[in-house]
C-alpha cells in the first residue's frame, strides 16, 4: 500500500469527540471537520521544532475556534519549549502505539544475519551506512511518497551482499511478518540523521535486538539506553564495529524488551491521562484507559484519505479504530 495522499488517523471517541491523527503538511483534513468542540491529538512522524508546532497551532485554531488542540510530542527539548510557551502538549512519543503482542521474543529464534535494517527506500535513511556489515537484511520497499525505484537500485548495487525483502516480494508487509523478520537477526539498524522518532526502533527492542544507531533529531532517542544501544559517527566502519560489539555482549533480549515496556508505559500513562482529563471536562462518567486498552491495535491508526475523516466516525460512544 502506498501512502500518497494519505494520512494516519484513528477516533478515540465520539462523545466527546477525540481524534488521534498525524500531521503532514500535504494532505490534510483542512475545512473537513465540523466546526463543533472536537478535542484533536495530533502526532508527529518527522520532527518538528517547538515554533513549528506553535505555527500549526495558532494556524488551526484560527480555521476551527471551537476546536481544542493537545500535541503528542516525541522530543523532550519541544515538548519544553511548547509547555514554556504555553501550548498545550504532552510528551508522548508516537513508538508508545506500538502493539507489544506483535513484537515480541519468539521462542524460538533464527539470527541468520548479524544485523536489520527496516526502512523506507528513501535517501534520508542512508542505507549505504550498513555496507561493511557482511550479513545484512534489508526490510522495506517503496511505499511511500518520496521512495524511489532508483534508489532501491543503487543500494541493491552497491551491497550485493544484503538480503532485501522487496526485492523479490514488494508487497507492504504486515506488523506480524516484520516481526517474524526480525527474529532473523541479532541487531537493528537506525541510520537516518532525522525523521520521526522511528517506529522500527522500537520495533527492534520489543523483539529483544539491541540497536546501532547514528547520531539523530525526532525522537528515537528517547528509547535507548547505553547498556544495549550504541551511536556512532555516520561511518560505515563504525556502524560495521558497534554491530560486532554488540553481537559480542550477547545481551539478554528479554532484558531489552523489559525496559522498553517500561518506558512505553511512562508514555502511555502521559496519553491516558490526557484522555481521562478530557473526559473529566466533558462530564463523561467513563474510564479512558479500560476503553481505549479494549481497542488498541499496532500504531492507533489507519491510514485513509483525509476525506474519509467524518466517513469512518461510527454511530456509538465507545473509541474507535
Amino acid at each position: 500500500m502506498t501512502m500518497s495522499g494519505q494520512m494516519l488517523f484513528s477516533w478515540l471517541s465520539n462523545d466527546p469527540l477525540i481524534l488521534l491523527y498525524s500531521t503532514r503538511r500535504t494532505p490534510d483534513f483542512g475545512d473537513l471537520l465540523p466546526d463543533v468542540r472536537l478535542y484533536r491529538l495530533p502526532l508527529y512522524h518527522w520532527h518538528v521544532s517547538a515554533d513549528q508546532v506553535e505555527e500549526y497551532h495558532l494556524q488551526e485554531l484560527a480555521r476551527h475556534p471551537q476546536h481544542v488542540l493537545h500535541h503528542l510530542i516525541n522530543e523532550r527539548n519541544v515538548w519544553l519549549a511548547l509547555q514554556a510557551r504555553g501550548i498545550p502538549a504532552v510528551f508522548c512519543n508516537h513508538n508508545a502505539f506500538l502493539d507489544e503482542r506483535v513484537f515480541t521474543i519468539p521462542l524460538e529464534r533464527n539470527r541468520r544475519f548479524d544485523a536489520v535494517y527496516n526502512a523506507r527506500m528513501n535517501p534520508f535513511k542512508r542505507h549505504t551506512l550498513a555496507r561493511e556489515i557482511s550479513s545484512l537484511l534489508v526490510i522495506g520497499g517503496v511505499q511511500a511518497d518520496g521512495d524511489s525505484h532508483e534508489y532501491f537500485d543503487g543500494i541493491r548495487a552497491a551491497m550485493p551482499q544484503a538480503h532485501f525483502t522487496h526485492a523479490t516480494d514488494p508487497r507492504s508487509y504486515s506488523a506480524e511478518e516484520i516481526a517474524a523478520a526480525l527474529a532473523l537477526a541479532r541487531v537493528g539498524l537506525c541510520l537516518s540523521a532525522c525523521e520521526g522518532a522511528m517506529y522500527a526502533a522500537v520495533e527492534y527492542l520489543l523483539c529483544g535486538l539491541p540497536v546501532v544507531s547514528t547520531a539523530s533529531r525526532g525522537g528515537r532517542d528517547e528509547w535507548f539506553d547505553s547498556e544495549y544501544v550504541r551511536i556512532v559517527p555516520d561511518d560505515a566502519g563504525a556502524v560495521r564495529a558497534a554491530v560486532e560489539e554488540l553481537i559480542a555482549l550477547d545481551l539478554s533480549p528479554y532484558q531489552i524488551r523489559q525496559q522498553t515496556i517500561h518506558r512505553m508505559w511512562e508514555h502511555r500513562r502521559r496519553f491516558l491521562d490526557l484522555g481521562q482529563a478530557i473526559y473529566c471536562q466533558e462530564i463523561a462518567d467513563r474510564d479512558f484507559a479500560r476503553e481505549w486498552y479494549e481497542r488498541f491495535f499496532n500504531k492507533m491508526g489507519h491510514w485513509r484519505v483525509p476525506e474519509a475523516v467524518m466517513d469512518v466516525l461510527g454511530p456509538d460512544t465507545s473509541p474507535l479504530s
